[in-house]
């Protein structure tokens, strides 16, 4: 089969240049320039185009013979008409408000266009016969196409580049025959597939089914045309846009926090459906970042590297944390504006936060795995019931680590399940408080994940061995402090430092 005879073939059923590239199994930037395709190729330019070319020019219209309708293949879709269509609807929907540089078209396409690409595949098998394959397709498929050709033309309009974790254009498309022709599918899935028919109460027709059950190999030419022309029929319509909808791209923004108050919740503190607190950590940091980004501050997540209890502070360098902001129509983060958000938060005068930047989506492995392998680093404030002794000192400096087995605690059983886990202490450091000799302060590093405040008193002997255990005498927590985690992320960024 010659490339003249197929092209040739082609366009005696209505077929447009661009499908008639795709029949070629054209590629990439051949579709640029189809006249240039077509002669490398050893295909002859259509004489009634240029025809129809210089008769416009001309002033003159064209005669019913000569003019280009509708193509039979892709009602249209890689027609001038088309792409002049859908730019300007992406242009007046909200496009201007998202600063995104890369863009990514997602494009629900009518099921006639895959029951046309099949008419034709059937037509060639009976005009060119075993130089057509059953089971791969004679074309560059639609969904491929639309990727090779509408992609860097619609890039190119509106100046961005392309990238699949981009502003994402969601395009909805339709046509005039499609309710009629699945309707017609219905019927033709209960004559081709009789067995699977009879087993399935409803039928469900989709782009799926017809990706995989639809192909001369699994169809016969002669049940389809029950149904459907063979060619495929001209059409007076062209494909029709019928919404667009934009989705930004997924934005994350890091940083580290440090919590200041004891009377604050690391997320909303809700119990019995009654808030018990009015405000949290997460909705502190959402409320003075989230804005920048979205309007929807209730879509964004928020994670950190752990967490601590209400009554904990979390002091020295700050927890790592991230927002992952959906559909963000801002991508970009200045120093400035980032300083902004900062000082923002440090205005609560419960929450601090530093080091505030968009990072990759792909570092929030940082966050989210290897959580129990990290070191964390605490300061208890500690009582007993009498002075502490030299020896009380001296079995709580323990420099070399070692294994206790914690019951999940009694206070967070509503939310955890009850387990016994292993947790490893590093280090112990105590010293006796200043003003208090009832007093200890206690350098603690542990495997995260560890129960302090349950590491210090036992808790009935749930946690063992415990401090209180190791001492012989009953002790408790006063006060806790988190002063330390073992995770050197995000990189540090001073924002109040502006370049000059």
């Amino acid at each position: 089969m010659k490339n003249q005879d197929l092209v040739e073939y082609l366009r005696s059923c209505g077929v447009c240049e661009i499908c008639q590239l795709r029949y070629l199994k054209a590629r990439g930037a051949e579709y640029r320039n189809i006249n240039e395709t077509l002669q490398k190729l050893d295909v002859k330019l259509n004489e009634n185009v240029e025809n129809e070319e210089l008769v416009i020019s001309d002033g003159i219209q064209p005669s019913k013979r000569a003019r280009l309708g509708v193509c039979s293949t892709c009602l249209g879709l890689f027609s001038k008409d088309f792409q002049n269509e859908l730019l300007n609807s992406i242009l007046a929907s909200d496009f201007a408000k998202y600063d995104c540089q890369k863009i990514v078209l997602a494009i629900c396409l009518p099921m006639s266009l895959q029951l046309r690409q099949l008419a034709m595949w059937f037509a060639l098998q009976r005009k060119f016969g075993a130089s057509i394959d059953e089971n791969n397709p004679p074309d560059v498929p639609i969904k491929e196409a639309v990727k090779l050709i509408l992609h860097p033309i619609i890039c190119e309009k509106l100046a961005k580049g392309y990238d699949a974790n981009g502003l994402m254009i969601n395009i909805d498309l339709t046509h005039s025959l499609e309710d009629e022709e699945v309707q017609k599918l219905v019927k033709l899935n209960k004559e081709a597939f009789p067995a699977k028919a009879s087993h399935q109460k409803r039928i469900e027709i989709s782009r799926g089914l017809l990706e995989k059950q639809y192909q001369p190999s699994k169809v016969k030419a002669e049940t389809y045309e029950k149904y459907f022309q063979i060619p495929c029929s001209n059409v007076e319509e062209s494909i029709k846009l019928t919404s667009i909808d934009l989705q930004g791209p997924l934005i994350c923004v890091a940083g580290r926090y440090r919590k200041l108050s004891r009377e604050l919740s690391h997320t909303p503190w809700i119990l019995n459906g009654q808030r018990l607190m009015e405000d949290s950590i997460e909705e502190i940091i959402i409320r003075h970042v989230g804005p920048h980004f979205t309007e929807k501050l209730g879509k964004i997540t928020f994670m950190s590297s752990g967490r601590e209890d209400v009554d904990v502070r979390c002091l020295g360098k700050g927890r790592p944390f991230v927002l992952e902001i959906p559909n963000a129509r801002r991508t970009c983060l200045t120093k400035d504006e980032a300083f902004a958000m900062e000082r923002a938060v440090d205005a609560s005068g419960m929450v601090s936060i530093h080091h505030l930047q968009v990072v990759p989506r792909e570092e929030l492995t940082h966050i989210k795995t290897g959580e129990e392998q990290k070191k964390k680093f605490y300061r208890a404030l500690c009582a007993l019931h009498e002075p502490v002794s030299v020896k009380i000192l001296e079995q709580l400096q323990i420099s070399a680590s070692f294994n206790i087995q914690q019951k999940t605690p009694i206070r967070v059983l509503h939310r955890r399940p009850l387990h016994t886990r292993p947790r490893t202490i590093y280090s112990v450091n105590a010293r006796v408080h200043r003003e208090n000799p009832k007093a200890l302060i206690i350098d603690i590093v542990t495997q995260a994940g560890t129960y302090i405040k349950e590491l210090v008193h036992g808790e009935f002997g749930r946690t063992t061995p415990s401090l209180s255990s190791i001492i012989g005498k009953p002790m408790d927590i006063q006060a806790l402090d988190v002063v330390g985690i073992d995770l050197d992320w995000p990189h540090e960024v001073d924002n109040s430092k502006q370049k000059e």
